[in-house]
């Protein structure tokens, strides 16, 4: 992988030395063209995520807020908070109908709150480009020739990437980072790990339980615990199903090099929005490396429209 520029507006590590897309005859309004880019990739159709979760039994392990259980639960948030950024570049397909749509894309993420979005054409150049600091969102749509700003909100962020998250809950889910646990059970099954988990300030009840299936025995050390797959609400009926595949070792920079499990095929299916689905696949990934906060916020291209967003 190619080491972070020093530029703070460029975009580290897989800059690919490609020209922008070429401006478009016109344009209907900023919104109207993300949208129209996004849903020619097939995204505009995805739902408002709502929750994670596996297949399993019809019932949870008795949860407590400690033991053994409670100890892997809470050693895998701990994991995941302790990955402070990434990098990442690879391919999306999104199914509905039956038909598929895959688009190419590059990010960075720096916690909290962090992220650089990078959409690519088919031809490899940037279709569009989105970073939030935390507390704006700035934007270029290339086709159009347009630049936008305004507050990293969720409604501002589903005008580029129409998924109902913020970029806060985009950035767990690339990252892998697991919920707070307030009560955690667990039961063997095989030779993998059923673990329900309770989140912190979550009322009691299987619809707000998350259920995640990790290869080997619920004693073991959550620095290198692999999840196979997690699901959100009841066993038999679970909004959303994940599936963590191919899973590698990726060495923590910032930790010496220590090797992480890290998926680097994520499947999302929507079971009751007629099985849509979702699969990201990382081509290369780099964990804890050094970056420049600059990098998230995008300077304004000269003869660029202003889109004022609020």
């Amino acid at each position: 992988m190619k080491k972070s520029s020093d530029c703070p507006h460029s975009v580290p590590l897989f800059s690919s030395g490609r020209k922008p897309s070429r401006p478009g005859r016109s344009a209907r309004g900023f919104k109207a063209r993300a949208l129209a880019w996004l849903l020619a990739a097939g995204l505009a159709a995805l739902p408002l995520v709502s929750g994670c979760g596996p297949s399993g039994s019809s019932s949870s392990a008795p949860r407590s807020p400690d033991g053994p259980a409670m100890a892997l639960a809470a050693g895998l948030y701990q994991r995941g908070e302790s990955l402070s950024t990434l990098a990442a570049r690879g391919g999306a397909s999104y199914t509905t109908g039956g038909r598929r749509n895959y688009f190419k894309f590059e990010a960075l993420v720096m916690k909290p709150g962090r992220l650089l979005f990078t959409a690519l054409d088919p031809t490899g150049r940037p279709a569009f480009r989105l970073a939030s600091d935390g507390y704006q969102l700035t934007g270029i749509l290339y086709g159009s020739k347009q630049y936008a700003v305004g507050p990293a909100t969720a409604e501002n962020f589903g005008r580029f990437i129409p998924l109902g998250l913020s970029p806060d809950q985009l950035i767990a889910l690339m990252s892998g980072t697991q919920v707070r646990p307030a009560s955690a059970g667990a039961s063997q099954s095989g030779q993998s790990t059923e673990l329900t988990i309770l989140p912190a300030g979550q009322p009691d009840g299987d619809k707000n339980v998350w259920r995640l299936r990790l290869a080997g025995p619920v004693e073991q050390d959550p620095a290198r615990a692999v999840v196979e797959s997690a699901a959100f609400g009841p066993a038999r009926s679970p909004a959303i199903a994940i599936k963590y595949m191919s899973v590698k070792d990726v060495p923590r920079e910032d930790q010496g090099g220590r090797p992480e499990p890290f998926p680097h095929t994520v499947e999302i299916e929507w079971t009751d929005r007629d099985r849509q689905s979702l699969r990201v696949t990382y081509d290369e990934v780099r964990l804890g490396l050094p970056l420049d906060a600059g990098a998230f916020v995008l300077p304004r291209p000269e003869g660029f429209e202003l889109v004022q967003l609020h």
